[in-house]
């Protein structure tokens, strides 16, 4: 039986009884939502020869490359949690997204900053289990420069995030199974030559 089971679809009549039952380890997802979220921030970045961006003249509403930084993801941290009844609670976290911004007068100069707000939720969030935002991406980010000081600029940000919150604790499961998937052998299908063409928008 073992043999003859594969991952996919059942078949119509239904898929054969496991043959064993395994403990597995896996992050388990108490609950989750998602929010969109658009934010302002400001920050000051010194200039001049000393300065975090040295390169360049800068003006009001000159525009200010930003994006995520690299390596980095928009991660948060539990500030409070306040019980809301039948095993829910209302959970605080401080989300952090880390940003770089890069002088629009040199593309080498960079200045890492890291933007945080508050978000509160109404989840199942056991004690011990760990709120993760760690699949939020960010949509956009647009930067410009607010004002100009003499040895320093100010630089306002709008950014926005898609916001995904889980609370994610690793367990231990059984779980139904068939043993241990064993690999079919590679197969190679013929290319299509020339290749279809893309959908075309009208």
């Amino acid at each position: 039986m073992a043999d003859e089971i594969r991952p996919g679809v059942c078949p119509v009549e239904g898929c054969p009884p496991p043959t064993r039952i395994e403990c597995i380890v896996v992050d388990k997802v108490y609950d989750s939502c998602f929010q969109v979220e658009d934010r302002t921030r400001t920050t000051t970045i010194t200039t001049g020869l000393t300065g975090q961006f040295p390169t360049g003249t800068f003006t009001v509403g000159q525009v200010v490359p930003c994006s995520l930084t690299s390596g980095q993801q928009i991660s948060c941290t539990e500030v409070s949690r306040v019980p809301a009844g039948d095993g829910f609670v209302t959970v605080t976290v401080l989300v952090s997204v880390p940003l770089t911004l890069t002088n629009p007068n040199a593309a080498t100069e960079t200045v890492d900053r890291v933007f945080t707000f508050t978000k509160t939720a109404t989840l199942c969030c056991p004690e011990g289990v760990t709120p993760d935002c760690s699949e939020s991406t960010l949509l956009f980010c647009n930067c410009v420069v607010s004002s100009v000081g003499i040895d320093s600029i100010e630089v306002t940000c709008d950014f926005e995030v898609c916001m995904i919150l889980k609370c994610i604790l690793t367990v231990q499961l059984l779980v139904p199974s068939y043993g241990f998937c064993v690999p079919a052998p590679c197969i190679t299908l013929p290319g299509v030559c020339p290749p279809t063409p893309p959908p075309q928008c009208f």
